[in-house]
Order: structure tokens, then C-alpha cells, then sequence
């Protein structure tokens, strides 16, 4: 099993997300495609033995880089993959995949949030259904010759033999993690969407303003249910 990740200042959730993947798949490889961290990250993941692929975009957010690099990145595997950005945890173990005899693993997200005002990543329980992330992460490379994702990998149009697994796993995107951490994180990526984003409106949501981003917090805790 090969899992491969994008990050861009990801140092709070690469450890969850190492520390999830090798607990479901103990001897599996983990790629960090990095666009340039300022942070951590790339120090956390080499730490943890991931292999690390630095790409440049000229301190921009390019859509179309990431799909570039999901699109093709997994290539020349022959078994199983995950393709996941850092916030993105499927919920399917090395165990269930032994004889699972589909190409693409089924889902079935949650948008994970945070009832309380901290960034304790592992005592967040609740979360809100969200079908845009019922994504087609986890696939078999021998069986599928292009994954095809569309902008934010939220679909794709798979090519080669395609099967949809009829168990639906459990994936946990953790997007409502802490109010003011979401708020700096919008700015963040708001300020280097690229020319290529704004034309297209990919991203386009980093530039909520703080008290909209605040609201979209508040409303997710109201209306999510427990999780784990």
C-alpha cells in the first residue's frame, strides 16, 4: 500500500494523518508531494519516514498543479492506493482489502467539527454528512489505468476495471477543526490562490470573510451527530 498526500504548511495534521494510515497499514509507503512549507511539515514527514517530493508553483495555489500530481502520482503502482489530502482520513484497514474484489473503495464522508474551542485533533467526535467527499480515494492501481479526478477530486471518471466496492467506508475530512484556526487558514490559502483559481472559481471559498467562516463553524456544530 502506497499513500500519497499533498501539504502545504500541514504541520497540526501530518502527525494524525501519518499516525492514522500506518495504524490501518503498518508497512505502508506514505509520499508527501510539499509545496514549499514554511513550517514543520517537511521535518515531520521525513521524521516519520515518509518520503518527501517538493513542487513549486511560485508560492501559489494551483488546482490544476494538484490534479497534475493526483492524476498521476500513484502510476506504475500494482496494488492498492490511497490518494488523500492531509485533512482526509478513510476509515478502511489492510484487512479489508485482502479480499475486497472491486477496483474503488465506496464512501461515505463526514465533515468532521470541533464541539469545543481547542485543536485536540483526537478528541473531535462529531461531524456533519458531506456527500462532495464521498471521494474515490482509496483504489486499485492493477485495475484502474487513469483515476481521471476533476477540480478538488470530488469526482472522477475512472478508466480501466471499474467496480465500486458495495461496503461503504467511512472517510473523515476534519474541516471544522478550531474557529480561529479555520479563519487563518482561509487567509492563508486565500492569499495565494492563483490566476488559473480565481478565473475558474476552484478555491474560491478561502476568501469568505472571517465572520461568514464563523457561521459555517457555528452551523456545522449545530447540526452535527457523533461520530466516534
Amino acid at each position: 500500500m502506497t499513500i500519497y498526500t499533498i501539504t502545504y504548511n500541514e504541520e497540526l495534521m501530518l502527525p494524525y494523518f501519518i499516525r492514522h494510515y500506518r495504524l490501518r497499514f503498518p508497512n505502508c509507503k506514505i509520499v508527501v508531494y510539499d509545496n514549499e512549507s514554511t513550517d514543520k511539515t517537511i521535518e515531520i514527514a521525513q521524521t516519520h519516514n515518509c518520503e518527501v517530493k517538493t513542487y513549486c508553483t511560485n508560492n501559489k495555489l494551483s488546482d490544476s498543479t494538484y490534479l497534475e500530481i493526483k492524476n498521476n502520482c500513484w502510476q506504475g503502482q500494482k496494488d492498492w492506493v490511497i490518494v488523500a489530502d492531509c485533512d482526509e482520513f478513510l476509515d478502511i484497514w489492510e484487512s479489508d482489502l485482502e479480499n475486497e474484489t472491486a477496483s474503488i473503495i465506496s464512501v461515505e464522508a463526514y465533515n468532521m467539527v470541533n464541539l469545543e474551542d481547542n485543536l485536540d485533533i483526537l478528541g473531535i467526535t462529531h461531524g456533519v454528512r458531506s456527500t462532495s467527499y464521498d471521494k474515490a480515494y482509496c483504489f486499485n492501481a492493477s485495475k484502474i489505468h487513469k483515476i481521471n479526478y476533476n477540480a478538488g477530486c470530488h469526482s472522477c471518471s475512472p478508466v480501466g476495471q471499474v467496480s465500486y466496492s458495495k461496503k461503504k467506508y467511512e472517510a473523515r475530512h476534519y474541516k471544522y477543526i478550531n474557529i480561529d484556526y479555520m479563519i487563518e487558514r482561509h487567509k492563508l490559502y486565500g492569499s495565494r490562490l492563483s490566476d488559473e483559481n480565481l478565473k475558474k472559481d476552484w478555491g474560491t471559498h478561502y476568501l469568505y470573510s472571517a465572520e461568514q467562516i464563523k457561521q459555517e463553524f457555528l452551523d456545522a456544530r449545530k447540526k452535527s451527530i457523533k461520530i466516534l
